[in-house]
């Protein structure tokens, strides 16, 4: 039976010392959706996805919709209406993913905590988007920052403006500075995508003079995902999200990884970790008026640092 985990997740995992952690815990990861989850990720109006344009840079995008907007029709299938897409129809996942068939997908519950990956290839379909599954699991609900959703009958369409440029201005630092979530893309060497929730208190992401984020790798379900992933492939694509002012920020560019930083403060930032990773991005592409849904903050997680 082919191994759940590539070599840049199994090299990670061996090198941190949690290798028979991971083996425990990838019982967790199938090839379909759980019975049990079908019923979760159709009620979820909300879907963060990641893709690939053809420069081979990656992308996270967030999707929204109303009611109906995700189906799951099989446990092998999933499929996004796009009629009940509310937020920027011109996003760049939709032109990504009509050359490459790859995305990662994370359905989260901000509110509940509650998170599944479900990672495979799409295809489009006249209205819809059909992503057949090729990995599905749940994840923790550590660092998540709960926030509520206001769920109207229908949620209004947008109108999205969005800016692309290779510099970060002041505005964006101060944003990411002062952010407590934002999500991350990535791919191994095999070349399929993935995509993840990075948490902490605002403060977590510190930004350098030269525009590099450097952010804290705190303990998890020992799998490392991305970590594996950036070892074999540098690529990566960031998404953050202004919940209060409905704009989001994405991020293209490469990581590298950071072990062993055992000073005082940098041990206290991990909770015990030591490790980092660094992103240095390359372009950006901001988006007033991503979507018109209103948000309610209602706590940090407990767990973070």
């Amino acid at each position: 039976m082919a191994d759940v985990f590539h070599q840049g997740e199994r090299d990670i995992q061996t090198m941190v010392g949690e290798a028979e952690i991971a083996d425990h815990n990838k019982a967790m990861i199938a090839g379909s959706i759980a019975r049990g989850a079908i019923n979760f990720v159709e009620k979820q109006p909300m879907a963060i996805v990641s893709s690939r344009n053809q420069e081979q840079e990656l992308w996270a995008s967030i999707l929204i919709g109303n009611f109906g907007f995700v189906k799951v029709p099989d446990p092998e299938t999933i499929t996004f209406d796009t009629r009940k897409l509310v937020s920027n129809p011109a996003d760049i996942f939709f032109s990504n993913i009509a050359h490459d068939s790859e995305i990662g997908g994370l359905f989260i519950e901000l509110d509940s905590r509650k998170r599944l990956r479900v990672n495979g290839t799409a295809r489009l379909e006249n209205s819809k988007i059909v992503l057949s599954v090729q990995e599905a699991y749940p994840n923790c609900p550590k660092y998540i920052q709960r926030r509520v959703m206001e769920m109207p009958e229908y949620f209004e369409k947008t109108q999205s403006r969005s800016t692309e440029g290779v510099t970060l201005t002041n505005a964006m630092i101060n944003w990411m500075q002062s952010a407590d979530t934002f999500f991350v893309a990535s791919a191994g060497q095999d070349g399929r995508l993935d995509v993840s929730h990075k948490g902490g208190n605002p403060g977590f992401i510190e930004i350098t003079e030269d525009g590099t984020l450097k952010i804290p790798d705190y303990p998890g379900n020992s799998i490392f995902n991305t970590f594996g992933n950036v070892l074999q492939n540098p690529r990566a694509g960031l998404l953050f999200v202004d919940f209060e002012n409905r704009q989001t920020l994405q991020l293209t560019g490469t990581a590298s990884l950071l072990f062993d930083q055992t000073s005082e403060s940098d041990l206290l930032k991990t909770r015990g970790t030591g490790r980092f990773w660094c992103f240095h991005p390359t372009r950006w592409i901001h988006t007033l008026e991503h979507h018109r849904v209103e948000w309610q903050f209602l706590g940090y997680s407990p767990f973070n640092p």
